[in-house]
């Protein structure tokens, strides 16, 4: 498998993993820093042994198969050095371990959009927006 195609397969799995759509991730800008974070900070034979189960499963298994299988034989700390667990967490906070990986990245981090937040000291919403309801909460 050419390393070229794992930013690819880094893309769909990311998806797959933080319950974002591919888009959403791409919008972020931060796709091709979070790939060299992982090329940086794990093993290489890690790194390719997960690119390659991950292409098996995605030509292999339906899309409710797929999710079964990445939570049984990804997510284990022991499968891949944690790398899944790792992707998770560098798109939610920005982090790699304890290491805030860029400003960027705390910018954009996902755990934001989850929480329909904004991140403190930026993405304001903007002046007066505290007077209005968010919009995940329905009139009663």
């Amino acid at each position: 498998m050419e390393p070229n195609s794992h930013i690819k397969l880094f893309l769909e799995v990311s998806a797959l993993l933080t319950g974002f759509s591919k888009m959403e991730l791409k919008s972020t800008g931060m796709l091709e820093t979070y790939y060299n974070t992982i090329q940086k900070n794990m093993d290489k034979q890690d790194i390719d042994y997960f690119f390659l189960d991950v292409h098996v499963l995605l030509n292999d298994q339906s899309h409710q198969d797929i999710e079964d299988a990445l939570a049984s034989q990804f997510m284990a700390a022991s499968s891949y050095n944690g790398l899944a667990a790792n992707i998770i967490i560098l798109w939610y906070t920005g982090n790699w371990g304890i290491e805030v990986v860029s400003s960027a990245s705390y910018v954009q981090g996902l755990m934001w959009n989850a929480a329909h937040s904004h991140p403190p000291g930026a993405k304001q919403p903007g002046y007066g927006s505290w007077a209005e309801r968010p919009l995940t909460v329905k009139n009663s």
